[in-house]
């Protein structure tokens, strides 16, 4: 495993990191999500260190941090029962021992009605974070079932798995300046802006990743099974789910470095072939690229550079 990236401020206080993130959208009524998202919960609850969650924000008007109790993870709970996600919009967030960029997280933003207003386009959001030792700990055998697993009880448009560059929120444009570059030089890197990105995605999905899921209606508006068998080379495993597909670029994640000639061929076929149903221009991400579009645009078309 290559060493953790860490970038922080003259305080020590982090402003960038790496990590496994596992995210999945859904433009459905969150009630219609929530069985599923109470599940994806229980799981990872079940798989990281017992005491890993020190922080909570719950509620989705509040950004205050709160210690995780018993009480927290219970309240956290119930908001993922149906019928309390049929009477408001849903959102909380448990951290490790960071307040920000944690090691550990779990995100849940659920609407009650997602309907589009403006530039707005929200997406329901169920995203886990773990340390990027996982992969070594875990396997990746071990994450693509995981994720094959929960795709199959998590009603959604789409989600992926992928090693994140993370940024501190609150200085989103100093950590900027440490994940640009390494963004835009190695292109199998994701950035993680999930809980910004998910309000204006709609039903799309964020493109190629090392494991890109696909709902069965997202997958046919670009051919679906069909499409993926032809154009796909045969390193990119395609794995068939009741409710999608989950599309593997590589049994391990393609990183790559442009200044080393190293590409990633895998994820560009994937980015290729699913192009259409790709949400291009977040603005989430502008503060991370200083603000520059260009800049942005670039890194979200980094896998048609030849």
């Amino acid at each position: 495993m290559t060493k953790p990236i860490r970038f922080t401020d003259s305080s020590g206080e982090f402003l960038a990191r790496d990590n496994v993130v596992m995210a999945f959208f859904g433009k459905s009524p969150f009630s219609e999500m929530a069985d599923g998202a109470k599940r994806v919960f229980d799981k990872y609850l079940n798989l990281i260190p017992q005491d890993a969650l020190k922080w909570s924000i719950i509620g989705m008007n509040t950004g205050t941090f709160k210690p995780v109790t018993q009480q927290a993870l219970r309240r956290c709970a119930s908001l993922l029962e149906k019928g309390s996600a049929e009477k408001k919009d849903v959102h909380f967030q448990l951290m490790g021992s960071q307040k920000w960029v944690p090691d550990y997280c779990f995100t849940v933003t659920g609407y009650k009605k997602p309907e589009k207003v403006g530039f707005l386009d929200p997406a329901n959001l169920v995203e886990m974070i773990f340390p990027r030792k996982v992969l070594e700990e875990y396997g990746e055998e071990t994450l693509v079932k995981l994720a094959n697993d929960l795709l199959a009880v998590l009603p959604c448009d789409s989600g992926y798995v992928s090693i994140a560059l993370c940024a501190n929120e609150s200085a989103a444009r100093k950590a900027g300046a440490f994940i640009a570059p390494l963004a835009l030089r190695s292109h199998g890197l994701d950035i993680a802006s999930n809980t910004d990105t998910s309000s204006s995605m709609g039903s799309r999905c964020r493109g190629a990743r090392w494991l890109t899921m696909l709902s069965t209606e997202l997958a046919d508006q670009v051919g679906g099974l069909k499409a993926f068998k032809q154009k796909l080379p045969k390193e990119v495993i395609i794995h068939e789910s009741p409710k999608g597909v989950l599309l593997q670029a590589g049994k391990t994640p393609e990183i790559g470095d442009v200044n080393q000639n190293e590409r990633t061929p895998l994820l560009a076929s994937v980015a290729h072939v699913i192009e259409k149903i790709t949400y291009f221009h977040d603005n989430s991400l502008l503060p991370i690229f200083g603000s520059d579009p260009e800049r942005r645009d670039r890194w979200e078309r980094r896998f048609w550079v030849s």
